[in-house]
């Protein structure tokens, strides 16, 4: 009885480690994160229709940070703005889609009476990208903002490659 225990733990040990394994490389993120106290940043790819794919950034905020939505209609210095460079093989499609959308609110406590669309919750951008080329190319992006409290202008950059048909991000070593 003994040896029967000893042999279905080992089996059913070596059998979880197994799975283990493939469920780690299919969570496997190909995207770039940036991390600091104020923030969490995701920025990844994905393919869509008809030669278009989507750019997205995610926003995770902590320790009461806060920015101001791309889709304030005011002028306001360091809004959350996306760029790319000046590309033949790609450009943006379209207006970028927030989510939750941000709404015309008064600035948090120490901003007075301003109003504007304040990003306080964690919140997700997608850019819909028009790919022009079939060829293999790079291309290189960044995402800027002001961080507040903080007030600090917080600018990264990104690439975009494609090789053989697949996209993917890459953090551009300097």
């Amino acid at each position: 009885m003994n040896k029967f225990i000893v042999i279905t733990v080992l089996l059913f040990s070596m059998y979880s480690s197994k799975n283990n394994n493939k469920i780690e490389s299919a969570i496997d993120y190909k995207g770039i994160i940036i991390e600091n106290a104020e923030y969490t940043m995701q920025i990844d790819i994905e393919k869509a229709e008809n030669n278009l794919a989507n750019l997205i950034v995610k926003m995770e905020l902590k320790n009461g940070s806060h920015f101001i939505s791309p889709n304030y209609k005011g002028n306001a210095s360091g809004k959350f703005h996306m760029d790319l460079g000046d590309y033949t093989a790609i450009d943006f499609n379209g207006n970028i889609k927030e989510f939750p959308k941000s709404k015309l609110v008064s600035g948090p406590e120490g901003f007075g009476n301003h109003k504007a669309n304040w990003v306080t919750t964690n919140t997700s951008y997608t850019q819909a990208i028009n790919i022009k080329s079939k060829e293999d190319f790079e291309v290189f992006g960044r995402v800027k903002f002001v961080i507040e409290p903080k007030c600090t202008l917080e600018v990264t950059t990104f690439g975009i490659v494609s090789k053989n048909g697949i996209l993917t991000i890459t953090s551009p070593k300097c």
